[in-house]
């Protein structure tokens, strides 16, 4: 059964752990805003990671694409160097930063789960 990533899939709890990793682990290039804006201003800018320009790039997409992408070449510079919870509590906060809705499970680390989750613009 298939659904989106505006149904309720994570829980608020679980977004406020990937808030508390996002920091050190991914802030310093998509900026704190997660728009891709870096703080550093000699920085280049990235891909963001919520919002309109988010899911533009990924709309389609499940987020078990998202979750095996990130996990393999986040952050840039030691890709894999999180827990794969942490990846997930990641993509969590991205998910509230971007409006979507918390729900009352957390999203796991499972790939055939993740799968079943598709990344898509409000309905």
């Amino acid at each position: 059964q298939m659904g989106s990533v505006w149904d309720g899939v994570f829980t608020e709890a679980q977004a406020k752990r990937g808030q508390e990793v996002y920091p050190g682990s991914c802030g310093t290039c998509h900026g704190r805003r997660l728009n891709g804006a870096p703080d550093d201003p000699d920085m280049r800018s990235t891909p963001p990671l919520a919002r309109a320009r988010f899911l533009r790039v990924w709309d389609g997409r499940s987020l078990a694409t998202l979750f095996e992408y990130t996990r393999a070449t986040m952050p840039e510079s030691n890709p894999s160097s999180l827990t794969d919870q942490e990846y997930v509590d990641v993509i969590a906060y991205m998910l509230t930063v971007g409006g979507m809705p918390v729900g009352d499970e957390e999203l796991q680390p499972d790939a055939k789960n993740l799968a079943r989750v598709v990344i898509q613009p409000q309905p």
